[in-house]
């Protein structure tokens, strides 16, 4: 009996068009209604597991992540030798500024400076330099005339022929745009011209 009352239902309700929407409901139509559930919406869906396209997504945030990882690690490797020599300069400006040996405070700035190109430049190119000689190396490689003919000339010769005065300041700030020129590498392509190299 439970398996005909819902095909007795669809035939009450398919046979009431034909008879008109206000007429009354045959005998046991409206007990047959109220034992009709209602209508149930489905459950939402999970969130496991996720559609395919959210592993392609996030396999490729993944991809992204690790690639500027791996950029961000080579790009400060790149730069830790200018870090450390802006540091390095720091701390021999605050003791240049406080006095002692001039000629000992060029020669040490020369080392420094020296020993970054030695680092952004090919070897053969930048050992052999000495003198005036590194001092138009450093101008080339700035594409300016500072260390040559401004407060840089300290750092070439002229540190040993006699007392020198450093402009503390001034030579601070062209070793510092030079290191920062070469933060990410050599700026330019540079060999030694002939009768430079001292």
């Amino acid at each position: 009996m439970t398996g005909a009352r819902p095909a007795q239902l669809l035939l009450l309700l398919a046979a009431a068009p034909a008879r008109g929407a206000e007429g009354p409901l045959p005998p046991g139509a409206q007990a047959l209604l109220d034992a009709l559930h209602d209508i149930h919406e489905p459950a939402a869906p999970g969130a496991l597991p996720p559609a395919p396209g959210w592993y392609v997504l996030a396999t490729a945030l993944l991809l992204a992540l690790v690639a500027a990882a791996v950029l961000l690690r080579r790009r400060r490797a790149r730069t830790r030798p200018v870090r450390a020599a802006l540091a390095e300069l720091d701390a021999w400006e605050r003791a240049a500024r406080s006095g002692g040996d001039p000629v000992g405070h060029a020669e040490t700035l020369a080392a420094l400076l020296r020993r970054v190109a030695l680092v952004r430049y090919p070897r053969p190119e930048v050992a052999p330099l000495g003198g005036d000689a590194f001092l138009a190396f450093l101008d080339r490689t700035l594409g300016e005339a500072h260390f040559r003919d401004g407060p840089g000339r300290v750092l070439g010769d002229a540190r040993y022929r006699g007392r020198i005065e450093l402009d503390v300041p001034a030579l601070a700030a062209l070793a510092r745009r030079w290191l920062q020129e070469h933060e990410d590498g050599p700026t330019v392509t540079v060999s030694s011209p002939a009768g430079e190299a001292a």
